[in-house]
């Protein structure tokens, strides 16, 4: 399977599009995170490089001023074309924040643990409408953002979504204060 996502990688990227199809649709970060996990099973140091550069465009396409924007349910991203900005689903937004994950833990670059945190906080209103998207009241999260209201349907989809990304977000969270403290204990010894 890893060497069919290199192979649609080679017939179809190029210098300013580095994906494995001439599209961008649903659950994007699913594919580089897969072929990521492969090289690490394998070792293979060409999965590596090309999860590498698939994610990293995926993330120059999705992230943009301090926001997360993940492709719109309403319309692919097809390339050469513009990008239907509106229909953003919380799956979408929680897979990206699974695969920033692995790829910070494989990685160890700061930028993956800046994005994720960008990106968890579209839950909680970093987002175009500067809605909150994460329930407080009944702990659920509602099923999508449009492009001017919020999509008040709570499904255990984007519930399920949203708590997942928040307990990877909190346990990353988590071990950088550890390490921080850490750190801070080795400076005063």
């Amino acid at each position: 399977m890893a060497d069919n996502l290199v192979s649609k990688y080679r017939g179809v990227s190029h210098k300013k599009w580095k994906w494995f199809e001439n599209y961008l649709t649903y659950a994007n970060s699913v594919l580089p995170e897969a072929l990521l996990m492969a090289s690490l099973t394998t070792d293979s140091s060409l999965y590596r490089k090309i999860a590498k550069s698939a994610f990293d465009f995926l993330l120059t396409v999705i992230f943009q001023n301090q926001q997360i924007k993940v492709i719109s349910n309403q319309g692919w991203y097809q390339k050469d074309e513009t990008a239907n900005r509106f229909g953003e689903q919380p799956i979408d937004v929680a897979y990206t924040i699974l695969a920033l994950d692995t790829f910070y833990q494989s990685f160890q670059e700061q930028h993956y643990l800046e994005k994720m945190e960008i990106a968890f906080n579209w839950f909680l209103g970093n987002n175009h409408l500067h809605q909150i998207i994460y329930n407080p009241v009944t702990g659920g999260c509602f099923d999508g953002l449009e492009k001017t209201h919020v999509n008040l349907n709570q499904g255990a989809e984007s519930t399920v979504s949203y708590l997942l990304a928040r307990l990877v977000f909190a346990d990353i969270k988590n071990s950088n204060k550890t390490i921080q403290q850490a750190e801070k204990e080795r400076e005063k010894v």
